[in-house]
């Protein structure tokens, strides 16, 4: 796979990633910054999107129980 099917598939994931985030926790405004990191309201931000999940899971324990709910009724 070259450099640029890599990249591009890389943006895909995190489009699909920011997506499924905004929908899991509704309550709050999730972007990329202008690094390349992933920030949230209230001043939530992370290097990557595994850190952000656990600080939103910290920072608001009500929306992390229904996005739980939400992926099981998936299955």
């Amino acid at each position: 796979m070259g450099q640029a099917s890599l990249s591009r598939r890389l943006r895909t994931d995190d489009s699909v990633t920011l997506l499924l985030l905004r929908h899991l926790f509704p309550g709050w405004v999730i972007a990329r910054d202008e690094r390349g990191g992933w920030e949230a309201t209230r001043r939530v931000s992370a290097s990557d999107a595994d850190t952000l999940l656990g600080m939103l899971v910290v920072a608001d324990p009500k929306a992390a129980r229904r996005a739980t709910a939400l992926l099981k009724e998936g299955k």
